[in-house]
């Protein structure tokens, strides 16, 4: 290493300041060089203040200068310091580096190595790596997180139904699946015995009231109104045949349960005996009266139905 000669320096008898001008001993001196002076001896360097100012040991022996030419040399003890510090580094990291062992032989570094395996990362695991917490590492992978979702608008690809404890239906095909507002109440209708319609169906019309399940059960209610008619006398007892249209027609013969209402015929009782469906939209009833009755007032007939629809 050249010895330092740059700049001027001014230096006083008996005194160990070194003043400079145009210097730089910061960076080309080191406490320990050898200073030698405008008066030809040489002293050691104490301290570094500055790149203008110094101290050297002994105080200055010449004449006073306030423009003397200098030197700055290196010693050997930098050598020392070298070795000093490598041994500090070696003492402190030596047990780590060997634990890398062949660790050098690698140009990218293995995962047993403690190594990722990979010579980059793709922009969306450089965007995770980035994410500051959970919340953001979850809008990076799209991801729902666990306990109480608000963020959710949809839910596709289920492999499994959802179950009906975790708000779904429990199912994936059939009845289950219109369990919409909706598909609760509207049009009926199956194919080939299977459902694929609303759950009920409401019909009213002039001749009463049906409801249709989807799972084919039929219920049919009405009232008929029937002006004065003229009964048959038998042995001790009166008759009368009634019929009707239903509400709606049945697939299957249904089961039909009539009542009347107004149960007086000329002040004496009457009943129903037999209701029947001879057709699949239409009824037969039978009433009877107690013998002795001479007059026949009007009355109405309840009749309610149960059957299939398909």
């Amino acid at each position: 290493m050249p010895w330092y000669k740059a700049g001027t320096v001014s230096v006083t008898l008996n005194s160990n300041a070194v003043i400079g001008t145009g210097t730089a001993f910061i960076a080309n001196s080191r406490v320990g060089d050898a200073f030698r002076g405008p008066d030809g001896g040489w002293y050691e360097v104490s301290n570094i203040a500055s790149d203008t100012a110094m101290s050297i040991s002994p105080p200055y022996q010449g004449a006073t200068n306030a423009t003397g030419i200098f030197a700055l040399a290196p010693m050997q003890g930098y050598v020392k310091d070298s070795a000093d510090a490598l041994r500090a580094l070696v003492n402190t990291y030596g047990a780590k580096l060997a634990a890398l062992g062949t660790t050098g032989n690698y140009d990218v570094l293995p995962p047993s190595k403690g190594g990722t395996g990979i010579t980059d990362l793709a922009p969306f695991a450089q965007g995770l790596l980035n994410d500051i917490d959970a919340a953001g590492a979850r809008s990076t992978l799209v991801a729902a997180k666990s306990g109480a979702n608000a963020d959710i608008t949809s839910l596709s690809g289920l492999s499994t139904a959802l179950s009906i404890a975790q708000g779904g239906t429990g199912n994936t095909t059939g009845t289950a699946t219109k369990l919409t507002a909706e598909a609760i109440l509207g049009s009926v209708s199956q194919s080939g015995g299977t459902p694929t319609g609303a759950l009920m169906e409401y019909v009213s019309n002039a001749t009463g009231e049906v409801w249709k399940f989807a799972n084919g059960l039929m219920l049919t209610s009405q009232s008929i109104n029937y002006p004065a008619l003229g009964w048959t006398t038998g042995t001790g007892v009166r008759y009368l045949n009634v019929t009707a249209s239903l509400p709606g027609g049945f697939a299957v013969t249904p089961k039909l349960y009539a009542q009347l209402v107004e149960q007086d015929i000329s002040t004496r009782s009457a009943w129903v005996t037999n209701v029947s469906a001879p057709t699949l939209s239409s009824l037969s009833a039978w009433l009877a009266a107690t013998s002795g009755t001479t007059g026949a007032g009007a009355f109405v007939l309840n009749v309610h139905g149960i059957g299939r629809w398909y």
